[in-house]
């Protein structure tokens, strides 16, 4: 009985151990989901009341760390993508308020490390929408 015990044990302590690890998967969000939304008034429209909105989503290559970006001043729309840096595809996009008017700020934090990394701006001026790469990074 006991030659059986043993091995018995160990297989089912290795089997727990290589456990199908699916965390990869689960940090990747879906296509189309929304991963950072705000709003802001337009500072000096006080006539109209606009605001100032930008979404960021994953788009159908997020695997390749590609997102969309939507933005919209008032009436007018722009729509427009970003890759992450190479060798961080799988780092979670975030988006934060710029210190000048009118202006977001997406980028990201890796690994352990709780730095707000600025990548990519998107700002508006006189209903006018313009995004751009702020920053240049690699991981590899």
């Amino acid at each position: 009985m006991k030659k059986y015990l043993f091995p018995g044990v160990a297989i089912c302590l290795f089997l727990c151990a290589c456990g199908n690890n699916k965390k990869d998967e689960a940090t990747a969000a879906k296509p189309g989901t929304v991963l950072a939304n705000d709003e802001m008034p337009v500072v000096g429209d006080t006539l109209n009341k606009f605001k100032f909105s930008v979404t960021v989503k994953a788009d159908s290559d997020v695997a390749k760390g590609v997102y969309d970006v939507s933005a919209t001043w008032g009436n007018n729309t722009a729509d427009s993508k970003f890759t992450m840096p190479k060798g961080g595809e799988s780092l979670t996009p975030m988006m934060r308020r710029a210190s000048k008017p009118n202006a977001f700020i997406i980028g990201f934090k890796a690994g352990k490390d709780t730095t707000f990394n600025e990548y990519f701006e998107v700002s508006g001026d006189k209903g006018t929408i313009k995004m751009m790469y702020v920053k240049s990074y690699s991981f590899e």
